[in-house]
């Protein structure tokens, strides 16, 4: 298993599940199970542009430590799980 995370694996470390994440887009239930897999417009792990915008703006008014760059290129474990320890320290 790689230590890297998609930017999908990081919002549904530093945010919540995959539900969490679709109410936060106003997405319908099980929309975001398609994230997981390639489209014609992004890799695997990737959200669309309008989702990273609604996720980014959630954390920021939520004092989440989410990142534009998290969001493009994802992030190491180790950098995530130093996030939530500062996060619930």
């Amino acid at each position: 298993m790689s230590n890297h995370l998609t930017p999908l694996e990081v919002c549904e470390r530093l945010i919540g599940s995959l539900p969490v994440l679709e109410r936060i887009a106003g997405m319908r239930p099980k929309s975001a199970y398609a994230w997981r897999r390639p489209a014609q417009s992004r890799p695997s792990g990737h959200m669309p542009a309008l989702i990273n915008g609604k996720l980014l703006t959630y954390a920021r008014e939520h004092n989440i430590p989410l990142t534009a760059e998290h969001l493009i290129c994802g992030a190491s474990a180790v950098e995530i799980d130093a996030l939530l320890k500062d996060v619930a320290a």
